[in-house]
Formats: structure tokens, C-alpha cells, sequence
């Protein structure tokens, strides 16, 4: 065996002679006992820069046939190997690169060709012939050498002339009309085709990088024009809010007309033959690693704005468009389509729709298409971000032809409204400073919080208050916030008719983003928070300030401006009036226990008398806890999370004739709760917070001996009406002190009781009082609900902090979710709890299904 010493190739152990007998004798259509393999000849099959994601050996392999004189013949053959242990292993394993390629090369293009063969149009090839293809000891495809049948790459630097622009979008779209029939003869091509470039699972590996090439990205362009660095501000806080989008953006439409993309479409992925005369006689694409189903526009502006030359990309984009579609409307009704054929006006619409496709891919691949030949480029070099990765990107991003096309492009794309990334109707800087770690949303800018000052202070002249600055950060540390997004924004004022400087601080609460907004199965939270700030909670107060008693039951919210792309809720900052948590894995003392206790009677008893005046709650505060369905959708998602608790605490000595039978109630403990949770119309009913442990609690001290004297509630995210126990129980085992929980609890039902009753009459209750052993049948009756509160909330309670903590790593079993789950669960002052707490649950006879049931007869 030879290498080429000039390419420096370096050959693979696996690369042996016997491994190219089956694909020279698919090659020759020979048995492998006709010939003898008598060498090999490996060779670097691309320059560096023309191939990112695969190594290409070019492998001239010498054959003599036993039936001939024995002169050797050579068969060349391009050999596609998976990249050796790198970023770009990692990546092409994510995105399932090689099976789907394979999976292309083996079936889908065959029967792509298949159509117009036996249609009549025989000179319809797509791609080259694949000879062999192997996953052992690495992933390999063999393919036939197209060079050896004259095919050769355009230069990708000086881009597609008009000719070889026209041959290749009617080759594109004879792939795609063919694509579409075969989907419709043999049904949808399957998960494997579902997602291309961007991909979910594609989210960890984009956030590892995501920081670095955007302070990347704001460096040079702010060495560019004056408007491509107004553009660098506007995308200053995309984040992984670009990610986000591209995944929709990319992901087929059912409404609409989806073909099958090649995907990385670019003047490097396709090869021309030409005449004697120079004129081109045929095209084959190669490199099918990204084809996925969706929109056609995802090829058409992959190609238009990377391989066209940069002289008319833009100025003939129409032209271009309609002769795609031309071919396209041809193909479909040559291979007898029956279906719906997209009008060229709604092919338009579909490119504006995909233009933030085509920006990223002006930001990724035209870079690459422009830049002149390096020895050291790989996609390993463009991820990297140390020394050597800044020093290859800045190659690419100040090349002069580069900077040249992207100061037009980005005006093409700033005018066709791309930088209005969520789509809320500007394509403006934030204006506002925040945190350097916090991924600021791009709604919360400073039109946003002057929105807010105005309607908090007013519009006249006298009362105008002027914003001079505003700075943000996250409002809650890793693990003390799962269900939102909590963000701390400090504003400084200047109230110009009195000459006073002020300080306005807010807490804007949203949605969390990315992955972790999947794990939010219950989608009305914003609707019942919301109807709680802005309605009850108001009239709850209102209720006492009539009886001559001020009350505060939670924060202030003020009504964001409409038309934001997510539900944002607006709250005063009470850290400010010197509210703040408890320390969480501590749990609460008898002091502080009684404290929140006595807001819970507080907010029970207002709820209670609002109801009794004739008031009605809306459906979604008193039907939730009875929906079956989102029960057992929820028992599914914490499943991963409870097979992980139970596997440490077989592990336990303590715990060992306990753990069958806490499974058998935990795993469907949101099912049981439909029944613990059943509504006694004949009882006493409160609205509960629903969410009542001590993260959402905040304490205010004195100031003359630092006690705890009162308390506000935070997220009223799941309320629900029905028994006071529900708050009673979760509040009890999630937040009380390991040594108060169990030993106190009759202590502290008769102080809730105790309070409950007195802010009852105070308010003028008119019903029966709900009595002291009332309450403690109930809190039996439904105790239940303290093994869900035991074995999901208690450990967040306990946990150390981590820069880990989420939701998703509490359920996933990756790295950071095993990580997460040990911290979780394996977790010394959990294991102390449940020293008490399982004995007590057998004690209690809870640990069996049965007693889910608050209404059995006695």
C-alpha cells in the first residue's frame, strides 16, 4: 500500500485490500473470485477548505482479472470515513449524518432516478453510484470516483455563472418534484429525515458555543459599516433565541409544500461534466448528509445566496425563483403528480418566510465559499474557540470579497424585516445594559420598561417620568426557579417637573426558554397567575383594608404593552422593601413557619369570604385538579426522575421495606391525586396557592431585633379551590424543619386554624366556621398528597446548589441529568428526612393506592 506523501494522508488500519473486494466487485459486476486486489494507492481526495464534516480519501486501487492476459487495471474510488475523535465526531453522530447519507446513496436516490428512468428520461442521475458502506470498526462509504468521468467542482470562490446557476436549480428541481411522488407513492420518508441542520438534540452542543461566536460575531461586524454595526446591536441578545427560531423556521410545514432537501446545498456539493466545447453536459450533487424533509425554499436559498456570484444573487433573485419553479411544475407533471403544485407567488412567500435560514447560512457557509485555500481549515478549526479558532475566523470574516457581499446582503435582509427575530414588530437595540451571563429576551428592551414606567407613574407633564438607564439580570439562582423565567430590571428615573432622581425596581417574569418550556405540560399557568395578580389578589386585599386591616398578599403587578410574543407577567421587586427567601436546604423554623402559616389563613380566608359574596371563580381555578389526562401525561414525564430515586434508595439500608410499595404509589401519584384532590362541595373550600413552599414565600424582618413579622406569596401559578389541606400538607412536608415536621404538625393545624377562624369573622364570614377536627379528618383524608410532595418537591428543596440545576436535568438520563439526579437524590439531608418520613407514611397507612381515595365510605 502507498499514500501520497504530498497529501499527507494517513492511512486507516482498516484500509486494507480486503476491505475493498466487495466494492470493486459491485464496481467490475464480477464475483470476488474473478479478480485479485494487488494494491492500493490512498490519496487526499479534496483540499483542505472543500470538505468539513467527513475525511475523503481518494483510493486508486490495482486489479487484475483472473480470465485476462493479468495486465492490472486501476479502479479509483472516493472512500467517505467518519472524522477522527473531535467536535465535529460529536457533531456528525448527533445529527445521524452517515445513516441517513447511507440511507440516501442505498435507497432513496436509486429510487429518485428509478422515476424518470422508466418515465423516459434515462440521462436523470442524482448523485454517484455507492459501492459499499460499512459502521465496523468505523462509519465508511465507498462511492464511485466522479473524476474518472470528468466531473470537477466549480470554483467556489468566484461562484456560479447564469449558465451553471439555471443547470443546477433544474436539477434541483427535478430531485425535488421526484422527491415529493416518491412520498407520495411509499408514504412520509420516516424520523430519520424529520430534521436537518438544526436539530433539538443539536441545543447542548449550541449553547457550548453560542457565547463565544456571538461576542465573535459583534467583534468584526462592528468593524464593518455603520449600518451592519446597528445590526450587530440588534442581534446583540439573540441568543439561543436564534437557535429557537431556526428550529421552526426549518421544520416542514403540513400546511404547505415540502419536498425532500438535499440540505447543503452549495457550489462544493455539486459536480459538473462538460462538453469539448466547454459548455456543461451533465450535474451530480454529492454529499447527502442533511437532507431532511421540509420546504423547497431551504435548497433554493442554501444555493442562491452561497454558490451564486455575488453580481447578481440579489439583483436576478426573482428570475431565478421562477425558473426553479418552471422546472419544478414540469418535473411534477412529467412523473404524473397529482397532488397540489405550489403557485410561483406562494414559492415567494415561502423564501421570505425562510429568510432567517438564509442569513445564518450567509453567516456560516458564504464565509467559507469566499475564502481563499488554506491548508489548516476544518470544521474543528470554526468551532474551536481558542487562538488558533479566532485566527482561521478572522480569515474568513475580513476577507474583503466577503465583507464586500455581506454589507449588501445585509441590507437585502435588515429591509425584508430578518432582524425582527420573534417577529413583535421591531428591528431595534434593546438599549438597556444587563448581566453578562443573562440571556436577555429580546421583548424586554427599553420601550418595554417605558411602557411599564408610564403607566405606573402617568403620561402628564407633572407626573412624567424619564428612564436614564436600566440594567438586568436573572432575578433567581440556579435551582431556586423550574417553572419561569425570573429577570431582576433596575431602573433609574428622573422625574424632571420635581428635578428628582428615582429608582424603580422590577421582577418580569416569562416562560422559560428552549427545552426546559417542553417540560411545561400545564399551559393555562399564565392564564391563572395572571387572573391572581391582576383580579384576586387586588380584591383580596381590598377585602381587609375595608375592615380597617392592611394586608399585603403578594407582589404589585403592573400590565405589560400588548402584543409581546410570550405571556409576560410584571411584578414589583419586594427585595426592595426588604423581602427575601429563606435559606432553602435549612427548611423553615417554628418562627418562620408560624409566620407563613398565619398569610396562608390570610389568603384562604379572603378567598373563601370572596366566594361567599356571590363572586365566581373562573373554570381554570376549579376544574384543574380533576383533568385525568394531564395526570398520567405528568406521572409520565417524572417517571425517568422516580426510577432514578428508587434506584439509590434500594441502596439504603433504611429504606429497603419501604421502596416497593412507595413505587407502586409514586409512579402514578398524579393519577391517585384526581381522587385525594376531589372537590367536597359540602366542606369548607379555599382557593389554595396550589404551590405553597418556602421558595414562594418571602419574609420581612424587624428591624430592631431582625425576627420574622410577615410574609408576601410568590407564584401563583396552580391555584385551585378545594380543602386548605392541600396547601397545609405541601407547605408542611416541603418546607417545615426536619425536626418540627412530623412532631409539631398537630401544633401548627391549630395555629393555622386558630388564625383561619379569626380572619374569618374579622372579614364577616357567614357560613359554619370550619372547626379544628374538621381540619385534621381532612388532613387525613387527603394526606396522600404528602408522598407526591415527599418523593418530586422535597428534594429541590434539599439539593445543593448547582449550576446543573433544571428541570430537564431532574428527568433526562445524560450526563448532567445523572449528575443533577445524584444531587438530588443520593443527598444526606433527604436521606435524614426520610428516615422519619417512611415509617411515618406506613405508620399512616398510605402506602398503598387505596388510600388515594378522600371519599371511600367510612
Amino acid at each position: 500500500m502507498t499514500s501520497s506523501a504530498s497529501a499527507a494522508v494517513s492511512v486507516p488500519e482498516w484500509m486494507t485490500k480486503e476491505y475493498f473486494v466487495d466494492a470493486i466487485a459491485v464496481k467490475l459486476g464480477k464475483p470476488a473470485t474473478d479478480f485479485t486486489i494487488t494494491d492500493l494507492d490512498v490519496r487526499r481526495a479534496t483540499e483542505a477548505g472543500d470538505n468539513y464534516a467527513s475525511i475523503l480519501y481518494r483510493v486508486r486501487v490495482s486489479v487484475r482479472l483472473h480470465n485476462t492476459d493479468g495486465t492490472p487495471m486501476d479502479i479509483s474510488l472516493i472512500v467517505k470515513a467518519l472524522p477522527k475523535l473531535s467536535l465535529t465526531d460529536e457533531m456528525v453522530k448527533l445529527m445521524n449524518l452517515f445513516p441517513k447519507e447511507i440511507a440516501m446513496y442505498t435507497d432513496v436516490l436509486p429510487r429518485l432516478e428509478q422515476l424518470y428512468h422508466q418515465a423516459g428520461r434515462t440521462s436523470v442521475h442524482f448523485g454517484p453510484r455507492c459501492l459499499k458502506h460499512s459502521t465496523e470498526p468505523t462509519d465508511v462509504i465507498v462511492l464511485e470516483d466522479l473524476r474518472e468521468r470528468q466531473f470537477t467542482m466549480a470554483n467556489r470562490r468566484q461562484g456560479l455563472d447564469m449558465e451553471h446557476t439555471r443547470l443546477v436549480l433544474r436539477r434541483m428541481a427535478q430531485f425535488h418534484a421526484a422527491s415529493v411522488v416518491l412520498e407520495d407513492h411509499r408514504g412520509p420518508y420516516g424520523e430519520l429525515f424529520r430534521e436537518g441542520m438544526f436539530t433539538e438534540k443539536g441545543r447542548a452542543m449550541s449553547e457550548q458555543f453560542q457565547k463565544g461566536q456571538a461576542d465573535f460575531f459583534q467583534k468584526i461586524m462592528r468593524c464593518w459599516s455603520e449600518k451592519a454595526q446597528h445590526c450587530a446591536s440588534v442581534m446583540q441578545h439573540w441568543g439561543m433565541d436564534l437557535f429557537d427560531s431556526l428550529i421552526r423556521v426549518t421544520r416542514a410545514n403540513r400546511k404547505g409544500f415540502n419536498v425532500l432537501n438535499h440540505g447543503d446545498m452549495w457550489c462544493n456539493n455539486i459536480l459538473f461534466q462538460y462538453n469539448e466545447d466547454s459548455t456543461v453536459n451533465d450535474i451530480l450533487l454529492i454529499d447527502y448528509q442533511l437532507s431532511f424533509w421540509a420546504s423547497p425554499a431551504i435548497d433554493l436559498i442554501y444555493f442562491m445566496f452561497t454558490s451564486v456570484n455575488g453580481d447578481f444573487k440579489l439583483s436576478q433573485m426573482n428570475y431565478l425563483v421562477q425558473y426553479y419553479h418552471e422546472h419544478l411544475v414540469d418535473s411534477l407533471k412529467f412523473l404524473g403528480y397529482t397532488g397540489t403544485v405550489p403557485l410561483l407567488k406562494e414559492l415567494h412567500s415561502d423564501i421570505i418566510s425562510h429568510h432567517l435560514f438564509g442569513y445564518m447560512i450567509c453567516f456560516s457557509i458564504l464565509p467559507i465559499c469566499l475564502m481563499e485555500k488554506t491548508d489548516d481549515a476544518s470544521m474543528d478549526l470554526m468551532l474551536d474557540q481558542g487562538a488558533a479558532g479566532e485566527s482561521f475566523k478572522l480569515k474568513m470574516y475580513t476577507n474583503p470579497v466577503y465583507v464586500r457581499q455581506m454589507e449588501q446582503l445585509m441590507e437585502y435582509f435588515f429591509d425584508m424585516g430578518v432582524h425582527d427575530l420573534l417577529q413583535i414588530g421591531t428591528q431595534r437595540p434593546a438599549r438597556i445594559d444587563c448581566d453578562p451571563s443573562l440571556e436577555l429576551p429580546l421583548w424586554l428592551d427599553r420601550e418595554f420598561v417605558e411602557h411599564i414606567v408610564d403607566a405606573k407613574f402617568g403620561i402628564a407633564p407633572e407626573d412624567k417620568r424619564t428612564v436614564r438607564s436600566v440594567y438586568t439580570k436573572n432575578a433567581a439562582k440556579k435551582g431556586d426557579s423550574y417553572a419561569a423565567a425570573l429577570y431582576s430590571v433596575k431602573v433609574e428615573l428622573l422625574w424632571k417637573d420635581a428635578g428628582v432622581e428615582e429608582t424603580l425596581s422590577l421582577i418580569v417574569k416569562a416562560p422559560p426558554k428552549g427545552i426546559t418550556a417542553s417540560y411545561s405540560l400545564d399551559k393555562e399557568v399564565y392564564v391563572r397567575e395572571l387572573y391572581l395578580y391582576e383580579h384576586l389578589i387586588p380584591a383580596f386585599e381590598a377585602l381587609y383594608r375595608s375592615k380597617g386591616v392592611s394586608v399585603k398578599l403578594g407582589p404589585r403587578y403592573y400590565k405589560p404593552r400588548v402584543g409581546l410574543p410570550v405571556e409576560v407577567i410584571v411584578l414589583e421587586d419586594l427585595t426592595i422593601s426588604g423581602y427575601r427567601m429563606a435559606n432553602r436546604q435549612d427548611c423553615l423554623d417554628q418562627a418562620h413557619l408560624e409566620v407563613a402559616l398565619n398569610h396562608l389563613a390570610q389568603f384562604h380566608a379572603a378567598s373563601a369570604v370572596y366566594s361567599e359574596s356571590g363572586k365566581t371563580l373562573p373554570a381554570i381555578l376549579t376544574a384543574s385538579s380533576a383533568d385525568r389526562q394531564m395526570a398520567a401525561k405528568t406521572d409520565h414525564m417524572f417517571a425517568p426522575s422516580l426510577d432514578s430515586l428508587f434506584g439509590y434508595m434500594r441502596e439504603w439500608d433504611f429504606a429497603g421495606e419501604f421502596v416497593d410499595d412507595l413505587e407502586t404509589v409514586a409512579k402514578q401519584i398524579y393519577q391517585l391525586l384526581v381522587d385525594t384532590w376531589t372537590l367536597n362541595p359540602d366542606g369548607f373550600n379555599v382557593l389554595n396557592h396550589g404551590d405553597a413552599w418556602l421558595n414562594n414565600m418571602l419574609f420581612a424582618y424587624n428591624d430592631y431585633d431582625g425576627s420574622v413579622d410577615r410574609m408576601a406569596l410568590i407564584d401563583f401559578q396552580f391555584p385551585s379551590w378545594g380543602s386548605p389541606v392541600f396547601d397545609l400538607i405541601h407547605f408542611l412536608f416541603s418546607s417545615a424543619r426536619a425536626d418540627l415536621k412530623l412532631s409539631k404538625q398537630a401544633y401548627f393545624l391549630r395555629y393555622y386554624q386558630e388564625r383561619l377562624v379569626h380572619n374569618l369573622v374579622l372579614l364577616g364570614y357567614g357560613k359554619p366556621l370550619p372547626t379544628l377536627r374538621q381540619l385534621h379528618l381532612d388532613f387525613n383524608d387527603r394526606l396522600t398528597a404528602a408522598i407526591k410532595t415527599v418523593v418530586i418537591d422535597l428534594p429541590y428543596v434539599l439539593v445543593d446548589d448547582t449550576d446543573d440545576a433544571s428541570q430537564e436535568a431532574a428527568i433526562v438520563q445524560t450526563e448532567v441529568g445523572q449528575r443533577f439526579q445524584k444531587l438530588l437524590f443520593d443527598n444526606e439531608r433527604y436521606k435524614e428526612q426520610l428516615k422519619d418520613l417512611l415509617p411515618y407514611f406506613r405508620s399512616r397507612g398510605l402506602l398503598t393506592p387505596l388510600a388515594a381515595n378522600s371519599k371511600r365510605d367510612k
